[in-house]
């Protein structure tokens, strides 16, 4: 049986005070650029659409105000794909901070036994 002493369980309690002030830091710089980068997008397509609605109004034939309308709907469709491509990478690297925090420090992979825990990869015939 290991002994625990008082200094143990007070350094177990700042290390994890600690994980968990950094976890929060991490969070909330995640969800501040979450809102920015939505908020960028959103308002300059909002900002594109009135520039389609000018266009559209101005247009002399319906061709032309048809062809103002697509050519915004392939501009959100751009702009939501590039979006959500931005927020997954950004989620990505906060699942990987905050699993950075939690991991023990005894269990943290090193160089040598990330290489060592690689699948093999197998050769094309």
């Amino acid at each position: 049986m290991t002994d625990i002493k008082p200094e143990d369980i007070k350094n177990f309690f700042e290390q994890a005070a600690n994980a968990n002030a950094e976890a929060w830091t991490a969070q909330a710089s995640y969800f501040e650029d979450l809102v920015k980068r939505n908020t960028e997008c959103f308002t300059h397509l909002g900002e594109v659409r009135v520039e389609s609605f000018k266009e559209m109004s101005e247009a002399t034939t319906f061709n032309q105000a048809f062809e103002s309308n697509l050519a915004f709907e392939e501009k959100v469709r751009e702009e939501l794909a590039a979006l959500q491509e931005k927020n997954t990478k950004s989620w990505e690297a906060l699942i990987g901070q905050i699993t950075s925090i939690y991991t023990p420090a005894d269990n943290k992979p090193t160089a040598k036994t990330a290489k060592a825990k690689a699948p093999a990869t197998k050769k094309a015939a």
